[in-house]
């Protein structure tokens, strides 16, 4: 007869302890930056890379009983774009309509955007608690700015040679287009509330950034261009905080 009350008191015990025990949130948020190495699409030839800043939040959610995926919805900063070199076609000017590809003109565009993106993540924890991830996702970039460093070489009139360098501000490219990634990482517990994580991203340009490219910038032979970036980034996640679940009564 003890040993049942015993056995009928501690079954009790777990019960309330398990319902005053918070639950654990399924959403987290975060915060990332770092670098992004742009270049076009190799369509066109004479392209090159450059180097831009990426930055931004997120927030998430994990799915399934065992929290193997995770949904995150991502909106942040993204410095795009890439290098082209253009043969210059001074015919526009009036001068001698014979193409000779006098002036190299080599540009690197910066182009300022605001990037979203929605990615779905496979997860694995580790006994030492790190997890590792890699997920897919699709999203759109929005060109709010954009800026042309360049240096022009060439026989600019004739007998008259020279080098020119300078930045300024153009709007030669779209003011959208979308893009599909792939991201893998690593979150690393740091304390009760906050994780370091680690992230490699590959940015690939499904629309273009610029519909009207030629290296040699003649009627008849331009084409679009594409952006794709490759980011290296760190930042901190955290998990939304869980009420405490109501004490059933029947």
């Amino acid at each position: 007869m003890i040993s049942a009350i015993a056995v009928a008191f501690t079954s009790i015990c777990k019960e309330v302890k398990a319902q005053e025990a918070p639950t654990t949130s399924k959403y987290g948020w975060g915060l990332t930056n770092g670098i992004s190495v742009n270049n076009f699409t190799y369509d066109q030839p004479h392209n090159g890379l450059n180097l831009g800043y990426t930055g931004g939040g997120f927030i998430d959610r994990t799915l399934g009983k065992k929290n193997r995926l995770r949904l995150r919805l991502n909106v942040g900063y993204t410095g795009a774009g890439g290098q082209l070199t253009t043969f210059k076609d001074d015919t526009r000017y009036g001068f001698d309509n014979m193409f000779t590809f006098k002036n190299v003109k080599q540009s690197s565009y910066l182009l300022h955007s605001v990037d979203s993106w929605i990615s779905l993540f496979s997860q694995k924890q580790t006994k030492n608690n790190w997890k590792y991830y890699v997920g897919v996702g699709g999203g759109m970039a929005n060109k709010f700015f954009e800026t042309e460093r360049y240096q022009k070489t060439g026989e600019f009139i004739t007998g008259i040679y020279g080098t020119v360098q300078n930045q300024q501000f153009t709007n030669r490219f779209e003011n959208y287009w979308f893009n599909g990634n792939l991201t893998t990482g690593i979150e690393l517990p740091t304390s009760k509330k906050v994780n370091f994580i680690i992230e490699a991203r590959y940015l690939y340009g499904l629309s273009a950034a610029r519909n009207n490219y030629s290296y040699i910038e003649f009627d008849g032979v331009m084409g679009e261009v594409r952006t794709n970036s490759f980011q290296l980034s760190v930042g901190v996640r955290n998990m939304f905080k869980a009420g405490k679940p109501k004490n059933k009564t029947k």
